[in-house]
């Protein structure tokens, strides 16, 4: 089967047409790249009819807004958590993503409930057991005070992405209110609890402001030219360092650099899936692109670059956006190279997440999985991977695109 490099989806005339227009006084990314107004963002992002018509009609402009929002400047305190600063332009941190809930404070890893919303981010968090290790103060970053928990470094196939001094990537995951309420209000904040709602409820439904963000970050310990924390928006991060048992070592702490940034909002009824990287990751992370970004898509970017010049965020490149699962009989693809590096030739961000399931019932025997792989086993295929019309999921569940909740853990009492 032909693999399509095209990555955006949703452009069929009759689509184009039934589509209503963007939000007031918000030109198309086509007619000319500018910053929007908070209040522009805000009026997007707080109707669901606004996001799903400019998500189709318009979907590079919707995935710059989303970066926009997401990117904002917020608010700070716990209180604040998720709100950007309407006294602050878009350009400086900590920004909006960073004040939502870390996958470390959703999934527990006794199955407890979490702290509410509005409580602060624990510094470090806790481990099972808890650990005492004193985390130093933090050093200038555009992130001010934030730390950010880093709590992966491993890509999907298991491996890890390397840095110019071959450290691993590391990563995080945060959800919005929309989507923690909802894993909370549902008890899906552990193993029990998912599958007890899938065997009483069934499948999985987030309310369409739901939204998330996956983010990769490098380590700043580097001279090289293009790789420093000028070209970098930062953050002060900690990683639990493990033995090769999985033992907790210690916390590294130290200042880290954004490499890429997945957006998923749930905008249309198969999410949306949008994807950002730092302009110099080539060179600064031992990835090779297979797939340059589309020219429309780079166009764009250009002029996004002069509309950002002055800010970190200039070196910041929109590298797709993802709404359908299929171009006709062609499966569209979408990769980041610091989240798919080795499978970017089938990497299909909604497909994949179509797959987040759940069984119905705690597995008793060996072979009985707990979820349906989302590696295609048959036909073989390399890399294995579901790319086009996502596969059947029965007799598992299916939870709505979202396999962050893979991160959860047994109720301990």
């Amino acid at each position: 089967m032909k693999v399509s490099r095209q990555i955006i989806a949703a452009t069929a005339l009759a689509l184009a047409l039934l589509a209503m227009l963007p939000p007031p006084n918000r030109a198309g990314a086509a007619q000319g790249a500018s910053i929007p107004s908070l209040e522009q963002l805000q009026a997007l992002i707080g109707s669901q009819q606004q996001s799903a018509n400019l998500a189709k009609s318009d979907p590079i402009t919707y995935a710059w807004d989303l970066f926009f929002y997401t990117n904002w400047p917020a608010l700070t305190g716990p209180n604040y958590r998720g709100q950007p600063d309407p006294k602050k332009t878009f350009g400086s941190g900590p920004v909006v993503w960073e004040t939502w809930k870390n996958t470390s404070e959703t999934f527990l890893c006794n199955g407890h409930p979490p702290l509410n919303w509005n409580s602060k981010e624990p510094i470090p968090p806790p481990l099972c057991p808890p650990s005492i290790s004193a985390i130093p103060a933090p050093q200038p970053s555009d992130s001010g005070s934030l730390w950010q928990d880093l709590t992966g470094n491993s890509e999907v196939d298991g491996f890890p992405a390397k840095d110019d001094t071959s450290q691993d990537l590391l990563y995080e995951i945060r959800m919005d209110k929309s989507t923690f309420d909802y894993v909370v209000s549902r008890t899906l904040y552990n193993l029990d609890g998912q599958i007890n709602y899938a065997a009483t409820k069934g499948a999985l439904n987030f309310d369409w402001a739901a939204m998330e963000v996956k983010a990769a970050w490098r380590w700043l310990d580097t001279t090289k030219e293009g790789c420093t924390e000028q070209n970098y928006f930062t953050a002060n991060a900690l990683w639990a360092e493990k033995d090769t048992s999985g033992k907790f070592v210690k916390w590294r702490t130290g200042l880290m650099g954004l490499t890429g940034l997945h957006i998923l909002t749930k905008a249309l009824p198969q999410w949306v899936w949008i994807t950002f990287e730092q302009v110099n990751n080539v060179g600064c992370t031992q990835v090779t692109r297979q797939f340059p970004i589309p020219p429309e898509i780079a166009a764009v970017n250009a002029q996004m670059r002069k509309a950002l010049a002055g800010t970190k965020w200039a070196n910041y490149e929109l590298v797709g956006v993802q709404t359908t699962a299929m171009n006709g009989a062609t499966p569209v693809l979408l990769a980041n190279t610091q989240l798919e590096t080795m499978f970017q030739s089938r990497s299909s961000c909604l497909t994949c997440h179509a797959v987040a399931n759940i069984a119905t019932h705690k597995p008793v025997k060996p072979e009985d999985d707990l979820r349906k792989s989302f590696v295609q086993r048959t036909p073989p295929v390399s890399p294995p991977y579901y790319i086009g019309d996502p596969p059947a999921l029965a007799p598992w569940v299916g939870q709505d695109f979202v396999w962050s909740l893979r991160r959860a853990a047994w109720l301990k009492k």
